[in-house]
């Protein structure tokens, strides 16, 4: 969940880091300059200035609607997260994104929309901190897709019914794989005192005992 206000408070309890004066740029357009608080619950950017000069919007972040964070250095040093989302602020000009999706031959309305957010601290040496704080962050809030599922019989090999196998019969001279190395010298004894040879060696020769 994405939750764009007017008014802003700060967090009262839960923060890991704070960075104040972060730039936050969305899709590459500048939002403004406000405080960044990484708390054990959500991500808050607000209490600032917008890029037109009036007061920033407060947006807040809950960690399942993060879908990647990561340190970007290029074009400029930032916490660079994605969001499962398509925020929408009414302070940004978004008409230009929007008719670029019209002409763009690739696009498909089932696809799951997204955002790029990039918070630019005002000291670039934050940004190992940020990164830290975000990544306890996200681990207090797993992803229940990537949760194992210990019920799930595709992980008890007890489930498996040989007759649905394809090929299987491949399979049928398995038994004879379970001589112990003993039980094959013992076999390759008997082959050889027969006068047997190897047909698809070029050097084969008759092995007697």
């Amino acid at each position: 969940m994405v939750v764009v206000s007017p008014t802003f408070s700060v967090p009262a309890e839960g923060v890991i880091m704070q960075s104040p004066s972060t730039k936050l740029l969305v899709n590459d357009q500048e939002l403004g300059t406000a405080t960044l608080y990484i708390t054990e619950n959500n991500v808050i950017w607000g209490g600032g200035v917008s890029s037109n000069g009036g007061p920033s919007p407060t947006i807040s972040l809950l960690y399942p609607s993060i879908s990647l964070h990561a340190v970007q250095r290029e074009p400029s040093p930032a916490l660079y997260m994605v969001l499962n989302y398509e925020l929408r602020v009414p302070e940004l000009n978004q008409s230009a994104g929007d008719a670029g999706d019209d002409d763009d031959d690739d696009y498909d309305a089932d696809d799951q929309p997204i955002t790029q957010l990039r918070f630019i601290p005002q000291n670039e040496a934050d940004l190992q901190q940020m990164y830290s704080a975000m990544s306890q962050g996200q681990s207090l809030h797993p992803d229940p897709a990537d949760e194992v599922d210990d019920e799930d019989p595709y992980l008890d090999g007890e489930e498996f019914d040989e007759e649905i196998i394809p090929g299987d019969e491949e399979f049928e001279d398995a038994e004879e794989s379970e001589a112990t190395p003993a039980d094959r010298l013992r076999q390759l004894r008997l082959d050889t005192s027969n006068g047997a040879y190897f047909e698809d060696c070029e050097d084969a020769e008759i092995l007697e005992e």
